[in-house]
């Protein structure tokens, strides 16, 4: 699935497929300091080796542009029969492509293929100073659900608050 982004240059969804495993790779390396800010890294080999085998039941899509992943987008399944049909969802955007709408447009993406599997609830926690980020989730139907204080211990040596967001299915 094409999508045209607010700078005209358009790129591609579709679902990982194993052959990406390089050029997904290639992308997290890329990211720049200011990307990564509110992330958890690293993001070498192994964690994103057990990120795909991890993904039982769960979908991961991937946004191309001239064959490049500069997008990933991940909802997470959770195996125990309790939590059946509960996901928690993870993005990324190459800061080559932030502010350009395809951050929301990927949330959309997933929460609507999320639905299609038989997910009913998919979740997010988020770093309360991540502005970007949560009107990225909020446009995407997410609610705020609660605040974790102290939750994030930041590269600034401080920890922050994490918010809990949330959309039904």
């Amino acid at each position: 699935m094409d999508f045209q982004l607010k700078d005209g240059r358009v790129v591609s969804i579709r679902s990982f497929k194993s052959q990406d495993f390089e050029t997904m790779l290639a992308m997290f390396q890329s990211l720049s300091a200011e990307a990564l800010r509110y992330g958890n890294p690293p993001y070498d080999r192994a964690r994103l080796e057990s990120w795909v085998s991890g993904l039982e039941g769960g979908i991961l899509l991937l946004a191309f542009h001239v064959e490049k992943v500069v997008g990933v987008a991940m909802v997470f399944g959770r195996g125990r029969t309790r939590f059946r049909g509960i996901g928690e969802f993870v993005s990324y955007i190459h800061q080559d492509y932030h502010r350009k709408g395809l951050g929301t447009f990927l949330a959309k993406t997933i929460l609507q293929e999320a639905k299609a599997k038989g997910f009913r609830r998919v979740s997010l926690q988020v770093v309360a100073d991540n502005t970007g980020a949560i009107k990225v989730y909020e446009r995407a139907g997410f609610l705020h659900e609660g605040r974790m204080k102290a939750a994030f211990l930041g590269d600034d040596g401080d920890y922050h608050d994490k918010l809990v967001m949330g959309v039904l299915l």
